[in-house]
């Protein structure tokens, strides 16, 4: 199997990982034009969705071997502009992010419910501020937690919150058990639970039937000072609801991670919106295990394919609508 590697970084531990892989055959494409190049002999492609753009979905269709697409990224929204060959297996690595975009959900989480830009306003204004605060803290002990998605982002955190005795009720779309969750509820469910969520954690895809997903109704619903926290994509919140629900005093904070439009520009009032803390999409960033997780699971993916066995991580392109 011969399988390109198109990413920003980390590419010398994919070709590593993935030699040791029998009967696997590792080229790195560095620019558009080798990336054309080797794509037309290859049997699969490693790619980062940020790298997924016009030029490589017009290589990836003109590669008349190709019969499988690894992103070495949790999302595939890119697949959403791009459709993928009729044929190609995709697969993601949205394991090998998890832990540290889990861990930068309840940092958001847990600063809010702190009080911590509170303090930290305070602070800059030399302002001994615990009278002011105190009657706005809050724990995340016994507090319920709806958690939007629960893919391998979204066990996560879920497990993570449960290290703070959090009451944690994982929303997807279909009902199981898992250590880590109390409650579980479908998608077509979720309204029977928002009105009594302490806090929403968002970890879902850019999918057709997600956009909006968390929409002016639903932040409505939520009880009066509920947080919220978004780290999956941003189109899954209805970002002007949200922020006019802050505006109005309705809800007690939100962290966003992601947005509808990224950059955000600088005359947004995504800024300017109180209780809003804003982090520029680096949720998984920062651990140095993630590009060891992101080779281990693309060799893991091409060594089952070698072998004629299902692929670990499966998209399930019916999500996409494709």
């Amino acid at each position: 199997m011969r399988i390109v590697i198109h990413v920003p970084f980390g590419a010398d531990a994919f070709v590593d990982a993935l030699r040791a892989v029998p009967g696997v055959a590792p080229t790195v494409a560095g620019t558009k034009d080798e990336l054309r190049n080797a794509l037309a002999g290859a049997d699969a492609l490693a790619v980062m969705a940020s790298l997924y753009d016009q030029a490589t979905a017009d290589a990836v269709a003109a590669a008349p071997k190709l019969g499988w697409i690894h992103f070495v990224s949790s999302g595939v929204d890119a697949l959403l502009r791009f459709p993928p060959l009729p044929n190609a297996a995709v697969t993601n690595s949205a394991a090998a992010w998890a832990p540290t975009v889990a861990e930068h959900a309840v940092t958001l989480l847990s600063a809010l419910v702190r009080r911590i830009p509170d303090a930290l306003a305070a602070q800059t204004e030399h302002r001994w501020a615990g009278t002011e605060i105190r009657p706005r803290l809050r724990s995340l002990e016994t507090n319920s937690v709806v958690l939007l998605g629960f893919g391998a982002i979204g066990q996560q955190i879920a497990r993570r919150l449960k290290a703070f005795d959090a009451h944690v009720i994982a929303v997807a779309r279909s009902r199981r058990t898992h250590a880590d969750v109390d409650e579980f509820v479908t998608t077509e469910e979720v309204d029977q639970v928002l009105p009594r969520a302490d806090a929403v954690v968002a970890a879902l895809p850019a999918t057709p039937a997600t956009r909006g997903f968390l929409d002016a109704q639903r932040l409505a619903s939520l009880p009066k000072g509920a947080v919220v926290i978004n780290v999956g994509r941003g189109d899954t919140i209805d970002q002007p609801a949200l922020l006019a629900a802050l505006q109005n005093g309705h809800l007690g904070g939100a962290g966003l991670d992601v947005f509808d439009q990224e950059p955000v520009p600088a005359d947004s009032p995504v800024w300017t919106t109180p209780g809003l803390l804003v982090t520029p999409h680096l949720a998984g960033i920062g651990s140095r295990a993630l590009i060891g997780r992101l080779a281990t699971i693309c060799a893991d993916n091409a060594r089952r394919a070698v072998k004629g066995r299902p692929f670990a991580t499966p998209v399930d392109l019916s999500t996409l609508g494709t």
